[in-house]
């Protein structure tokens, strides 16, 4: 057990279907109240997708006899449902560089429809910043119900820095804001931490909500030999989706974690925090509310994953991906 250290315009495409789309129930359990899907990527076919299901968030099985889901997807996957009850996600074109953002879309997490937006979007140039143009710093939807917007948030590094190291140290979360996908607000910086975390390097940042209280899920991107938390996961809170957010708290991990996933408990009464020991496996954290401190690492069995998110489903969605996707043994 681990517990936590102290203190544009759009042009709309059509729909798609992942690599296989056969019925099979592949082992997985065929009632109950729904579950967990995990879609992630693999370290063999990194930026593609996979799915893996769970009915209790501990023991995991992947599906489509481990083959892509959705062929011509390219990114980091996050997952969202919109207030129109549609699932969203963001991802990059393939082919010939520079990449351009991709909005997925979805009823039903089997037929997948894409619009493709433009780059300008994440323009970052103002605040002498520049995105990577290959995946354009991992963008990640969230929708935030209270106010029936979605935030798009990614990062970028500084101009002319000299070396690898230094240019991820100069990683910084910026955001979007949307309502339907053709209008946005201009880029901004996320958060003006203070003291010793002035000069936080963050990436792979998700937004939930307990509550009244908004909470960034950051990965601290400093290194550890400069920074007792660089490399961990840390969490940061607002009374607003924009902030301004406090200081992250404590590591909930060890050094040399990211890409985060957060989820209700199958009880409901604390949350999952997946997390990325990379780049060999998953690990699961758990506590009791987001604003606590004392999270402890839960043992259970991950699917072959890397960068991924999981979220709860319910027992429609999860017969329908099963029926597509599910693996025959």
């Amino acid at each position: 057990m681990f517990a936590a250290l102290a203190a544009m315009w759009i042009s709309c495409g059509t729909p798609e279907t992942g690599q296989s789309g056969q019925p099979g129930d592949g082992g997985v359990s065929v009632s109950g109240n729904g579950g967990y899907l995990f879609v992630h990527m693999t370290d063999q076919n990194y930026g593609r997708m996979f799915y893996s299901v769970s009915r209790d968030g501990l023991v995991w099985e992947t599906l489509n006899d481990g083959k892509v889901i959705l062929e011509t997807y390219l990114g980091h996957p996050t997952l969202t449902r919109g207030g129109d009850g549609k699932y969203y996600m963001i991802g990059v074109s393939t082919g010939q560089t520079p990449h351009y953002p991709v909005l997925w879309f979805s009823d039903d997490l089997v037929v997948w429809g894409r619009r493709d937006l433009s780059p300008d979007i994440f323009d970052v140039s103002a605040f002498n910043y520049k995105n990577d143009t290959y995946y354009y710093g991992a963008p990640k939807v969230w929708y935030d119900s209270a106010s029936g917007r979605y935030i798009i948030t990614w990062h970028a590094g500084i101009t002319g820095v000299d070396n690898a190291q230094e240019e991820w140290e100069s990683k910084r979360t910026f955001y979007i804001l949307t309502e339907d996908f053709e209008t946005f607000t201009p880029a901004d910086r996320l958060f003006d931490f203070t003291g010793d975390d002035a000069d936080m390097a963050t990436i792979d940042t998700i937004i939930e909500k307990e509550g009244d209280t908004y909470y960034a899920i950051i990965k601290d991107e400093r290194w550890p030999d400069k920074c007792p938390t660089g490399k961990t996961i840390r969490i940061a809170s607002s009374s607003s989706l924009t902030g301004p957010y406090t200081n992250p708290g404590p590591p909930v991990t060890p050094a040399w974690r990211e890409a985060p996933s957060i989820v209700r408990s199958p009880d409901g009464q604390g949350w999952y925090l997946y997390t990325e020991q990379y780049p060999t496996t998953y690990e699961l954290y758990k506590c009791s509310s987001l604003a606590g401190s004392m999270w402890s690492q839960v043992a259970f069995t991950p699917p072959v994953a890397r960068h991924g998110w999981v979220m709860r489903i319910d027992e429609t969605q999860y017969q329908a991906i099963v029926d597509a996707y599910g693996t025959d043994r």
